[in-house]
């Protein structure tokens, strides 16, 4: 059984986000390949890289609303191209100069609603009434006693309702799975199950059950890329996600300051899911974070998340 799905059973279906006053966090996690190391320069910043881009649309079990449209991808890759600007990465002017594929998605979560998923839970409980109505019938009247026939036929009916329940409550948690690996919220929900943290556990997965607005930066070497096939893809040289809650908020009005407070990741290792308040940074269960230059080593690999074709060209 998934370690995700088990964690699932910590908390309740109905946990909700808590609301605050404070402003909306972007939430950023960013993951590089272990051999993956960029030389300094003699001012210290990264030796300059070069790259391509790749239209990626949205990660699979996402959706765009009417605040998100294919045709945004030119703004939204010249928004990400600042950033990347700013960690020494540039648009490289041809094919033989990129040294990296950034391919960028972005959408919308569709994450798992409870409500949504209660035909079993109502299946159950009318075969529960037959079930009831049915031993009634045959033990309140001797005459009817031969009518057990019935009594079967309800209890099949409850038997196929609990089935169609266990069913549903699997397909709510795959959902929270894929939705919980889109926006890079796995490592983190695992770490404070681990700990114990139920409190902040709720809150992210809470959040993973509110639909949030995520870009999706994939970085892979330019030459493997090149020579890989649909079957098998290289392991991405770094990718960072980053989100941010939907609840009053449109999407393109939103990516530059989005984008504004990930992009020091861009190329980077987060090591946990940051939240960044507008300047005040801290890690997953609130915890002040340390400066970037003084995150420790990372000890997990790195991981692309949902099933994604960086190289396709066709909406998704």
């Amino acid at each position: 059984m998934p370690l995700l799905r088990l964690l699932m059973l910590l908390v309740p279906a109905t946990v909700s986000l808590m609301a605050g006053e404070t402003p909306l966090p972007v939430v950023i996690y960013s993951r590089v390949a272990d051999d993956y190391e960029r030389a300094l320069q003699a001012d210290g910043r990264p030796q300059r890289e070069h790259y391509a881009i790749a239209y990626g649309g949205r990660a699979e079990g996402t959706i765009w609303d009417n605040t998100q449209a294919k045709e945004d991808f030119p703004a939204i890759a010249g928004t990400l191209a600042q950033e990347l600007a700013k960690e020494n990465y540039f648009f490289a002017q041809g094919k033989q100069d990129a040294d990296l594929l950034i391919a960028i998605y972005w959408g919308r979560t569709d994450p798992h609603d409870p409500a949504k998923f209660n035909n079993g839970e109502n299946a159950v409980r009318d075969a529960q009434r037959a079930t009831d109505a049915a031993y009634n019938t045959v033990y309140q009247d001797s005459e009817n006693r031969g009518r057990l026939g019935a009594v079967a036929d309800a209890r099949g009916q409850l038997k196929s309702a609990l089935a169609l329940v266990r069913l549903e409550n699997r397909m709510g948690e795959q959902r929270d799975e894929e939705t919980a690996k889109v926006l890079g919220y796995t490592d983190e929900l695992s770490r404070l199950a681990q700990a114990g943290a139920e409190d902040h556990f709720a809150v992210l997965f809470g959040e993973i059950r509110d639909p949030r607005y995520y870009v999706l930066l994939v970085a892979y070497d330019f030459d493997k890329i090149k020579q890989s096939t649909k079957k098998k893809k290289p392991t991405p040289r770094w990718v960072t996600r980053f989100s941010i809650r939907t609840r009053g908020v449109n999407f393109m009005d939103s990516i530059e300051e989005m984008t504004l407070r990930a992009g020091r990741y861009f190329g980077r290792d987060s090591q946990r899911l940051i939240r960044d308040y507008q300047g005040e940074v801290y890690f997953g269960d609130m915890t002040p974070a340390p400066p970037l230059g003084a995150l420790p080593q990372k000890t997990e690999p790195i991981s692309t998340g949902s099933k994604v074709d960086p190289t396709s060209s066709a909406q998704r």
